[in-house]
């Protein structure tokens, strides 16, 4: 038997797994110390200990801090998903004693907040009226370590490639990023539409990084239009329509997004080809996790939403062609 498999089965304790994990997010055994409310010699003495009963090193010090090796990385992310389950049973147990059936938390992207999660809960409320939903709005980048670390059920939203083994999805719908302004905008006044007419406005896009920014600017600069001069970086689908709303600007939106405002008299949608622009919208979660009645509940009612989303979406789509 090797030495990390016998520590892994006799030595290892719940305080190591907690205190690797706070030293990989502060990267500071001074921080770690105050942040578990011992002293630095002791957050020093436990991780020795660790780092000798598995003969292996955890962190390296450097001048940024503490960074985890390869053999650190690897137990923190074991770590973080034992105190996600962990905290889904604590959830899990407190309703049963409270005699809730079950609760849901849901991770949403902005693109889903306007329509698909409204008619989800409809749809969730009318079967199920003792389950409690929890909906977090964010970025994927905020999002996604949350669903990793068992802190959110599901993400609703893109679902990128290339998620990794520990990750699962399913596949929604397909949505496209378009064009739109205010109603009264200049451009909506025109027969014809070019894209580097847009040149001549401030445009509002998603944050450097997001999964859709690089598509954007990569489709935009392909048609000649350069946004280095006016812009707005926010992933605010509220804050992005009131900047919209209140100057010439022009915004990028999920066509669904679009589609909710623009019937509301809020936003237009500029009749560009945006085909190219695909956004593969649906779940994600914990490859392997268990699903309960409720969770089962929970993936059907959202495939029912979808349907019934479809025939608008298509009409939207078909009009927007035209």
């Amino acid at each position: 038997m090797s030495r990390i498999d016998l520590f892994m089965r006799s030595g290892l304790r719940l305080s190591h797994l907690r205190l690797i994990l706070t030293l990989e997010e502060l990267r500071s055994v001074t921080r770690a110390a105050a942040y578990l409310n011992v002293s630095q010699p002791a957050v020093s003495k436990t991780l020795s200990g660790l780092e000798a009963g598995l003969e292996v090193k955890l962190f390296h010090r450097t001048a940024q801090g503490m960074e985890p090796t390869e053999h650190g990385e690897c137990l923190v992310r074991y770590a973080r998903d034992i105190f996600g389950r962990m905290s889904n049973a604590r959830d899990e147990m407190i309703d049963i004693s409270e005699g809730r059936v079950s609760r849901i938390s849901l991770g949403v992207l902005p693109l889903a907040s306007v329509a698909l999660i409204p008619r989800f809960i409809v749809r969730l409320e009318a079967e199920a009226a003792a389950v409690t939903v929890s909906v977090r709005e964010g970025a994927m980048a905020d999002l996604l370590p949350d669903v990793r670390a068992g802190e959110l059920d599901l993400l609703v939203g893109i679902v990128p490639d290339n998620l990794g083994p520990e990750l699962s999805s399913e596949m929604l719908y397909e949505d496209h990023v378009v064009a739109a302004v205010r109603q009264a905008h200049p451009l909506t006044a025109r027969r014809q539409i070019d894209w580097r007419m847009l040149a001549d406005y401030p445009v509002v896009l998603p944050p450097e990084g997001s999964f859709t920014r690089g598509a954007i600017d990569a489709h935009l600069l392909a048609h000649g239009v350069d946004i280095a001069r006016l812009r707005v970086e926010s992933v605010s689908v509220a804050t992005n329509t009131g900047v919209l709303q209140l100057s010439d600007s022009i915004g990028f939106f999920s066509s669904e997004v679009a589609r909710y405002y623009a019937a509301h008299g809020m936003l237009a949608v500029l009749p560009l080809n945006t085909r190219n622009l695909a956004i593969r919208v649906g779940l994600t979660w914990m490859t392997g996790r268990r699903k309960n009645a409720t969770q089962q509940l929970v993936h059907r009612l959202f495939r029912e939403t979808r349907d019934s989303m479809l025939p608008d979406m298509e009409a939207f789509a078909r009009k927007g062609r035209h």
